[in-house]
């Protein structure tokens, strides 16, 4: 690796935002910051944003059980052409990380990704919510996140000796909150939408059920607690009064659910059947609202085989891709300033997954160049097609967004040039 020098762009990271060129060493770190550097190879990025690295705590990258519906190598492509340079790996069934033994061979398989993979452990043995799994076994491979997938809340006293148990090892505990226990069928959000389509509903108020549990359960253990995929704002209400009480709880919004409305499945087309559903055109204003409140944005990038989508709506998988469009919506959608897009979608979700010191945070001399490079203002339109990850499937086909990644450097490596992935040997 030689030395590079990021010329003329704007700098932006969580201590502020500047015009400076960014000078990286040979060692894939941060040598210098400052105007009028020099380098032995320059890349031109004026009228440019250059950022500490994305990083999402909410993707689906399969395993070695499932790979036709994404791979690690796929996903992690997908991930750095989005501008990622750290994903938090999150398990479901076949690929369950509920043991040391397959933790330590999603953590040998992610080694060789094009971006940092953060392996998530599951926190309870075949994501059944009640069985506890080792939790003391699994975090001695390093693994400081654990997911909490099913519907944790079918046995409290095991969701508390979870939440109890994590303390002792130091771990942070992901909870989805979107199971439709009011409405198992539920296959879209539950109002007048649904019942014209004839097409069961999940209401908002399940969701909101489950996250007032958590809340509650955090505050009487003191866990820590990451809730993903809020998608209503009583949501993020309750959580904001949970934290006002001294919980130790943060929480994300997926760029779907910031963007895009229940509207769009009056077309039946599965591609927007997720989980949690899309809600109402009044209810996404409410979330954007509430930015505020928010932690994070993450992608909850859930791939599938493409044909799956083709199905009934009803009988199709819940899920979409999400890793190279997040900027774009984000940035389109959201009406707030970009510095705080940025700390939605680089430092605030690399402090939550512990990786604070080595991505998003102050770009500094002496740190790894995780950085992501992008124009705030180019226009593109979605096509599923053209995407880096296995799957094609996404919610925002053919929607125009703005805000694109044109180069991704990963411990001061070019991944992506020009947004392109490059073949990479790490």
């Amino acid at each position: 690796m030689s030395e590079l020098l990021l010329q003329g762009g704007r700098v932006i990271d969580k201590s502020g935002d500047r015009l400076a060129d960014v000078l990286i060493d040979s060692k894939g770190r941060i040598a210098e910051i400052g105007k009028g550097l020099k380098g032995r190879e320059t890349l031109d990025v004026q009228g440019k944003i250059v950022s500490s690295g994305f990083v999402d705590l909410n993707a689906y990258l399969g395993g070695p059980e499932d790979q036709l519906s994404e791979t690690i190598t796929s996903g992690a492509e997908s991930a750095v052409k989005g501008g990622y340079t750290a994903v938090v790996a999150i398990s479901k069934n076949p690929v369950v990380a509920d043991n040391a033994s397959s933790v330590k061979t999603l953590i040998e398989l992610s080694r060789e990704a094009s971006c940092e993979i953060i392996v998530a452990g599951s926190a309870t043995l075949h994501n059944d919510a009640g069985t506890m799994s080792p939790l003391g076994e699994i975090s001695e491979t390093g693994v400081r996140l654990f997911s909490a997938s099913g519907p944790p809340l079918t046995d409290f006293e095991t969701t508390r000796r979870i939440m109890e148990y994590s303390q002792k090892y130091k771990i942070t505990l992901l909870y989805s909150c979107s199971n439709s226990f009011l409405s198992p069928k539920g296959a879209m959000n539950e109002g007048a939408v649904s019942s014209r389509l004839g097409i069961p509903g999940i209401p908002t108020v399940a969701e909101e059920i489950e996250v007032f549990q958590l809340s509650q359960l955090a505050l009487l253990t003191g866990a820590s607690l990451h809730l993903q995929q809020i998608s209503t704002a009583k949501s993020i209400e309750i959580i904001s009064e949970a934290k006002s009480n001294g919980a130790l709880i943060t929480c994300e919004v997926s760029p779907h659910h910031i963007s895009l409305d229940e509207s769009l499945i009056t077309s039946f087309d599965a591609r927007y059947k997720v989980l949690p559903p899309l809600r109402s055109k009044q209810e996404l204003t409410r979330i954007k609202e509430h930015m505020t409140s928010v932690d994070a944005i993450a992608t909850g990038h859930s791939p599938c085989q493409d044909h799956l989508k083709h199905q009934a709506y009803t009988e199709a998988p819940f899920g979409t891709i999400g890793l190279e469009t997040a900027l774009g919506a984000s940035i389109k959608y959201l009406d707030i300033p970009l510095e705080e897009i940025l700390r939605l979608i680089s430092w605030s979700p690399a402090e939550i997954a512990g990786i604070g010191e080595t991505h998003g945070g102050d770009l500094v001399p002496g740190r790894p160049a995780n950085l992501t490079v992008f124009d705030p203002e180019a226009t593109w339109v979605v096509k599923g097609n053209q995407a880096a990850s296995k799957c094609s499937v996404t919610a925002f086909e053919d929607i125009e967004l703005k805000g694109l990644v044109s180069h991704t450097l990963v411990d001061g490596e070019l991944v992506v040039i020009d947004g392109v992935v490059q073949n990479h040997e790490r």
